[in-house]
Formats: C-alpha cells, structure tokens, sequence
C-alpha cells in the first residue's frame, strides 16, 4: 500500500532550552564545551590548574590585553512561526477479508474488513529567526603565545600551549540568530475498516470490486528534532523529541480492479480515499498536526478466493 496526500502542520512558540554545547560549572578539573570552543580535561588531568586541549573558533574571543579567551554557550532560545509540510510517498501494507451474501442483478455483494499499517515521516526544514540567551565565560590565557584562530588543540599535552582550566563566569549575553535543522513528524499509522462491497464479472479474467465504510485508526508518534542554532557567537546544536499518540477517525470509498491469473489466485490494483481526523504531538511550545483529511491509497496484491 502506498499513501500519499498526507500533511503536516508544524509550530513552535516560547522559550525552549538547548541540550547541546555543556559549559559546565566554572571551577577546574572539568569540560567545558561551548558554541565556539571548548577547555577540556587533557592527558595529564589538567596539572597544576593548565590544559592543553582548549581550542577557539574566532580570533575576535581573545583580548590580548587582558589577555583572556572568551567563550559562548546557547541555553535557551526564544523564537515564533509555523509552517506546512508534505513529503510522499509513504509505502505500508493492508491485508484483507471479506466475504458474498448474495446477488444484487449481475453483481454480487457481501462485506469486507480490511487492517492496514503505514509508517509515516514529514520533515520540516523551515529556518526560524530566534532570539539566543548565552552564558558567557572566559579563562585566562596567561602570557602564552597564542596560536592564531581557529585554533583547536589535543589531549595529549606534549609541546602545545596550555591555558588555565578554571572558568570566570560573566553577564549572561542576549544576541539575534538563526534556528536551522529539521523537525520530523515521525507517526506509525494503524487502521481499521469494515464495510459493505460489491463485486462484478467482467471477463473470465477480468473483475472489478467496490466498497465503502467507517474507518478507525490509531496514530503512535514523535517530534524529533536536530536544530542548528547560529549566531555571530558560533554555533550549537539541539536534539531531542515529544511523543504522543491518538485515536482517528472517518471512513473510506476504495475501488479495485482484478486478474485472474488460475483458478484461485488474483493479481489486482486499487485505489482508496480515506479521509480521516486529524492527529496532533504537542510539548514544551512545539506542535506538529499531522492532517489526515485528503489521503489517497494505491494498492498492488494478491487475493485468494476460496
């Protein structure tokens, strides 16, 4: 089965924190990671308060009259907006049964119930403008001869230049930036149908079949997101995702034409529209709606009447 039509809504609204780059707390003897850098623990355990694995992006973060290193780090970012996505086709499967009751003039008619299961992944790429809160920290450098940035040292500590590992924490600082990535609406789709159908005799090899009715399914899903956060500062990155799931609803008109290639066996194709309620996850300010309203339903199989 392979689904196509399916939508997204996508919004996000609020503050949201950042779970990449980990400054740490200020002291010594640990890693600090920043957008643009990072002093972390080297080979020797960071001896006598010095490391050699430190490395910095932008030679602008070192003030050669303090001489000091400055380092940025996104906690948060605030940032509004929405958007639409559609991404097809989606390939699943549908297993069926059904059976006659009776004869309707040349048509037979009888019932069928059909299960199908459709993975389903829409990714929105939409960039947001956003506003970033960082902490802000800087570290001395002493009286060493910079290497010129970017600069991005070892843990081994062999002949590199070393830089004090403790941490001065300043004033956090608010700049502009851009939220880039993606935020993928990943669902597995489960439905069920049942209704009356109707079958007719064309040819001895050829038949055609038509059926209606109610549909219910369930939708299990997640927001994963990975987002590039930029600014002037560097860049960091934020993962994580919601899950949720929800009851849908609605019904279904299908259609199928068929083959028969031996006594009971039948190639056929088909198609079938099932409108269905709309689902949404929602966490933490994001949304993603997941619109199940125009879905369109091909079909290729086998079917074994008996």
């Amino acid at each position: 089965m392979m689904g196509i039509n399916l939508k997204a809504d996508f919004s996000m609204s609020g503050r949201f924190p950042v779970s990449g780059s980990q400054p740490g707390p200020a002291g010594g003897g640990v890693d600090h990671i920043y957008d643009d850098g990072y002093v972390r623990v080297d080979d020797t355990g960071n001896a006598q308060g010095f490391t050699s694995y430190w490395g910095y992006d932008n030679p602008a973060q070192y003030d050669p009259v303090a001489h000091t290193l400055t380092f940025h780090s996104a906690s948060s970012f605030t940032t509004s907006g929405s958007s639409e996505a559609e991404d097809a086709p989606y390939i699943g499967f549908e297993l069926a049964y059904g059976g006659h009751l009776g004869r309707w003039g040349r048509a037979l008619y009888g019932w069928e119930f059909g299960f199908g299961l459709l993975p389903i992944s829409i990714p929105d790429k939409q960039p947001k403008v956003a506003s970033l809160e960082q902490t802000v920290h800087t570290f001395d450098a002493g009286s060493i001869l910079l290497p010129t940035g970017p600069y991005h040292g070892g843990p081994s500590g062999d002949g590199q230049p070393t830089i004090h590992d403790a941490a001065t924490p300043q004033s956090t600082n608010t700049v502009f930036g851009t939220v880039t990535g993606t935020q993928t609406l990943k669902a597995m789709l489960y439905v069920v149908r049942l209704g009356p159908a109707l079958h007719w005799e064309l040819h001895p090899r050829w038949a055609v079949s038509l059926g209606a009715g109610p549909a219910v399914g369930f939708v299990d899903g997640e927001i994963k997101f990975d987002e590039i956060l930029t600014s002037v500062a560097g860049s960091g990155r934020n993962t994580g995702k919601i899950t949720g799931s929800e009851l849908v609803y609605g019904g279904y008109v299908n259609a199928a034409l068929m083959y028969h290639a031996e006594q009971n066996g039948d190639f056929y194709v088909g198609v079938q529209y099932m409108p269905l309620s709309s689902m949404s996850i929602n966490g933490d300010g994001r949304e993603a709606r997941l619109n199940l309203a125009g879905g369109i339903y091909f079909s290729v199989g086998f079917n074994w009447p008996f």
